[in-house]
């Protein structure tokens, strides 16, 4: 009886300790896939690996960096946060942190990747990597609102050149219209003037006419 025990806590322990050897080989594989740039293969060996143990917190972290190097952007970062309470130290905290930043500043989430490296720099100060890349991120930050100012300022000087052209051409138009009616009164007032003339020269001469015969007619009188 105490032998079958023993055999059967033999078996159990090497049953427990051959799983324990696959799901590190299938890591020790995907890593050296990983090296050679073999993303997408390393990503088999790590989902391998979860399969032996979903909460293999080595497995799921790996998987997340070959699937961001597939530029699988969106997934990552999903797979990132996932993680986030399965750390079992303040060290992996911090690199599921950083990671995170960087899938986030792939997504061009510039405010979200900017905490995730504050997050982690919190954990681990001394980190010169994290730091840079914050670094980074703020200044991508602080370019993209004086784009966006830029492009403000532009719009807002394009509505005040609106308001000024309206303004000038409302002048010149103004201006145009004074000299056109100008020009039309005093035409006006050159043909009433031509008018006037023409009348008063008719009367004249009317009036001289008038004076001439009767001048006429009074010599004609006197000699008859």
């Amino acid at each position: 009886m105490k032998i079958k025990l023993i055999l059967i806590l033999i078996l159990i322990f090497a049953y427990k300790n051959s799983t324990a050897q696959s799901k590190e080989s299938f890591i020790r594989d995907g890593n050296k896939l990983y090296s050679d740039s073999s993303y997408n293969e390393a990503e088999m060996q790590y989902r391998k690996a979860l399969e032996k143990n979903q909460d293999y917190f080595k497995a799921s972290f790996n998987l997340a960096n070959a699937i961001y190097k597939q530029n699988r952007i969106d997934e990552s970062s999903s797979l990132f946060e996932s993680i986030l309470d399965n750390a079992d130290s303040k060290n992996e905290l911090a690199m599921i942190y950083h990671n995170l930043g960087n899938s986030l500043l792939a997504e061009q989430k510039i405010d979200e990747a900017i905490e995730s490296y504050k997050n982690s720099l919190k954990i681990n100060p001394h980190d010169d990597d994290t730091r840079y890349n914050l670094a980074y991120a703020q200044a991508k930050k602080k370019q993209q609102q004086e784009e966006e100012n830029k492009e403000e300022n532009k719009e807002d000087n394009k509505e005040e050149n609106k308001e000024e052209n309206k303004e000038e051409n409302k002048e010149e138009n103004k201006e145009e219209n004074k000299e056109e009616n100008k020009e039309e009164n005093k035409e006006e007032n050159k043909e009433e003037n031509k008018e006037e003339n023409k009348e008063e020269n008719k009367e004249e001469n009317k009036e001289e006419n008038k004076e001439e015969n009767k001048e006429e007619n009074k010599e004609e009188n006197k000699e008859e």
